[in-house]
């Protein structure tokens, strides 16, 4: 709570405010919190639960699914059928602005890569579509930027002056997006009032002149916008003033990596995507898979990263296969890739064979189409050594060798699930604060063990507090809406002191709650003190850094009585309790402060509802929100910098307000620390080597 200090310090955030620059958007344009005009049913969420049904090869062993990022560096899932059947349902919680997912199961071709459409995805991998990852390429001196990037206004070097400066060249005519029904812009500014428009995605039911993209009446539709912004790229590069390739391949001819449209080049897809998009042959696919698909276009080289999106087309005059050796840590496991990265098919199979710590595990024989993978994943710790060695079509031996993946030791339960965040709230519900975000700032961690029937065993649930700017004495608590409290054997490694404003049952879950609720802690100043001056902890950069606090909670289920998939840990419902101590005395417990739209405890004082600036609604579903739809609370899907005093975030992360009034379309990475995504001088700065 920081009411009194707020009107001491107004002027100089102004000041800093009015001088503050960036090269990719001008300050005028970011507006505060209290003028955003947010979409009154946007939730605010950073992540997507997705539904996802993954039907497993028909022959062999049932091995464990593994659900990756497209490049395989973070894990989102791995596990078996809970049905005794061949396919693979769950659900999983990733950031919003991943777009596709991979899909590793031991002994099969890869990288198999599907695109997120909607809240559904569905893979099999007995329709495996040949894979392409030509590593024998040149892939250098790429560019791509984003819709937003293209729709920004011109200013110095960025790239609405890039888009005004070559319009004229690259379209001597009208910029026309479409085949039947079409988008048709007759100069620059008319891109830079369309792009980006975001929306939900969907196919043209008429044509449009000139449509609008950031006025009251936007145009509102995602996968028009993401093709725009994908012919954008192709078009400006084929002109010769976006990227150039030493190889001389322009953009247009590179081809998919995996997905449905592996092997088709970008010239091929937008022609598809564009009869898509003007009424057009869908293929079977969604508005959002062509959305996602377009998108990776724009995402392939973002600002001259390559993004593993796009690769070489093959040559059709070479017919030498070529044979390359990888490994992978994912979490406990590591996967080995054998890959076919030359101009040819294998004509004949030849052994591989697998040891670990010197003893053979594997062997077996491959044999690759170009452009093919061979995926095969083994389980082992850090003190493990895996060693793969594979017989090539050149009359050579390949071999990778990997060490230091997974635990130090084995756990009692390994874990083998992870999900994590960062929480972010304002504490003086229900009255506005300064819209910081930095009342309370914790990261959380949770590792889920489970057994090969997706039975979840344990959870151990890690929160690390890192800063506080509120003098209220607060708690913090968190409930699995979708665990019954009598599902819970025990928990420990709680932290309360005040047990009479905290009746904790024997099993360590709060008493009174129909949904099993556990308090992590009654007293934020009591866990983390503040020796400091100032307001909190770790939120002024004048006052002296304090090292984090890390509780780990441990949980332990009934046996068989919560599946992971019905656990659904991304629906997890954290809070805090405002006031659980007041003036050194126990304090109250009805005071609770949610995450926009998530339900209050069995606990909670209702009468708080619609006072002040809250305008929640009980009866339909809607809470904690202003009558403006802004929250008190946000949850960040990755780590996250949190703001400094006084700072509006929207001043701090530059997208943040259009993130927002976007209904979360735009920028959903607003977070990133990317060229112009931050205001760093907004943003608490922890020191080196913290």
């Amino acid at each position: 709570m920081k009411r009194l200090l707020i009107i001491l310090i107004i002027p100089a955030i102004a000041f800093l405010g009015s001088c503050k620059r960036n090269n990719n958007v001008e300050p005028d344009t970011v507006k505060t919190m209290n003028n955003l005009i947010v979409p009154p049913d946007f939730d605010w969420k950073t992540t997507q639960t997705l539904e996802v049904e993954v039907v497993l090869p028909t022959k062999g062993d049932i091995q464990p699914l593994l659900i990756t990022n497209r490049d395989g560096s973070v894990k989102y899932f791995r596990g078996f059928p809970d049905d005794g059947s061949r396919t693979v349902r769950t659900k999983i919680t990733i950031p919003d602005y991943i777009i596709d997912l991979r899909f590793i199961y031991n002994g099969t071709n890869g990288p198999n890569i599907a695109y997120i459409g909607g809240s559904t995805v569905t893979y099999n991998f007995n329709n495996t579509l040949k894979s392409t990852n030509d590593d024998d390429c040149d892939l250098s001196g790429y560019i791509t930027y984003s819709k937003g990037g293209w729709g920004q206004k011109a200013a110095g070097n960025n790239v609405g002056q890039l888009r005004d400066d070559h319009f004229d060249q690259v379209y001597p005519g009208d910029f026309v997006v479409g085949s039947g029904y079409t988008l048709t812009f007759n100069a620059t500014g008319d891109v830079e009032n369309f792009l980006p428009d975001g929306g939900s995605p969907a196919a043209l039911g008429q044509s449009y002149i000139n449509p609008d993209g950031k006025g009251k009446n936007k145009l509102g539709n995602n996968m028009a916008d993401q093709i725009t912004a994908a012919r954008l790229n192709r078009d400006y590069n084929a002109a010769g003033y976006l990227g150039t390739n030493t190889a001389g391949v322009p953009l247009g001819e590179l081809v998919f990596i995996g997905g449905p449209f592996a092997n088709t080049t970008v010239n091929d897809f937008l022609t598809q995507a564009e009869a898509a998009l003007g009424g057009g042959d869908m293929q079977g696919l969604s508005a959002s898979e062509w959305a996602s698909a377009a998108e990776t276009i724009i995402d392939s080289f973002h600002e001259g990263v390559n993004g593993d999106v796009l690769t070489c087309p093959t040559d059709p005059e070479e017919d030498d296969p070529y044979i390359e050796v990888s490994s992978d840590c994912l979490s406990n496991e590591v996967v080995f890739t054998i890959s076919n990265t030359g101009d040819g098919d294998m004509t004949s199979a030849y052994d591989y064979t697998v040891t670990k710590n010197n003893v053979e595990i594997a062997a077996g024989e491959y044999e690759l189409d170009v452009n093919q993978n061979l995926e095969l994943i083994y389980t082992g710790l850090t003190t493990d050594e895996f060693i793969i060695v594979v017989e090539t079509p050149r009359g050579e031996d390949q071999q990778e060798t990997i060490t230091g993946c997974g635990d130090p030791e084995p756990p009692i339960n390994p874990p083998t699930e992870q999900f994590d965040g960062t929480l972010a709230y304002e504490d003086l519900w229900p009255g506005k604060g300064d819209y910081d975000f930095n009342d309370l700032v914790i990261d959380y961690t949770f590792d889920i063990s489970k057994d090969n029937q997706e039975n979840v065993e344990s959870i151990e649930a890690t929160f690390a507090i890192k800063a506080y700017g509120a003098s209220l004495h607060n708690g913090f608590a968190f409930t699995l809406p979708n665990v019954d409290p009598s599902d819970i054997v025990s928990v420990t490694g709680y932290d309360i002191a005040s047990s009479s404003v905290f009746n904790i049952a024997s099993n360590g879950v709060e008493s009174g709650q129909s949904k099993a609720t556990i308090v992590v802690f009654d007293d934020v100043r009591r866990v983390m003190p503040q020796t400091t001056g100032g307001i909190g902890v770790n939120t002024q950069e004048e006052y002296d850094f304090i090292q984090p606090v890390t509780m780990t909670i441990n949980i332990n289920f009934v046996e068989d009585a919560v599946t992971y998939n019905d656990l659904d840990i991304g629906t997890f419902n954290p809070f805090i309790i405002v006031n659980s101590v007041i003036d050194g005395s126990p304090g109250i417990r009805g005071l609770e402060i949610h995450l926009p739209y998530y339900e209050p405890s069995d606990l909670m004082d209702d009468s708080y509802f619609g006072t002040q600036d809250d305008a929640s609604q009980p009866s339909i579903g809607k809470y904690f929100v202003t009558e403006n739809n802004l929250p008190w609370a946000i949850n960040i899907a990755d780590d996250f910098d949190w703001v400094i005093e006084f700072q509006d975030i929207t001043g701090a992360y530059l997208h943040f307000g259009e993130w927002a009034e976007s209904g979360g379309n735009n920028y959903a990475d607003w977070y990133k620390d990317f060229s112009g995504y931050r205001t760093n001088s907004l943003i608490y700065s922890v020191p080196s080597g913290k």
